[in-house]
């Protein structure tokens, strides 16, 4: 299991738009990714589930990724969070 830890930039957040393209990039892994931002938590596969977070900029949200292809996987939520800075 590999965990990271991202300011979000955009002061929407995770708002439809990188939501969506979290999701796609995560439904190509088999691993497992939990979306965490204080007490709220998502499936990283779930659009509806990562919105329902009600981000904003300034939020910290950790990125929980467990299973075979977890490096992989963390290197897409990086360069979706690094395009919507």
């Amino acid at each position: 299991m590999i965990e990271r830890s991202f300011i979000l930039k955009d002061e929407m957040g995770l708002h439809a738009r990188p939501a969506a393209m979290l999701m796609v990039k995560m439904l190509h892994v088999s691993s497992s990714v939990e979306i965490i931002c204080g007490d709220r938590r998502a499936d990283g596969k779930d659009v509806m589930s990562i919105m329902a977070m009600n981000t904003v900029a300034g939020d910290e949200v950790t990125f929980r990724i467990d299973g075979p292809d977890e490096e992989a996987a963390m290197k897409d939520v990086e360069s979706v969070l690094a395009a919507d800075a």
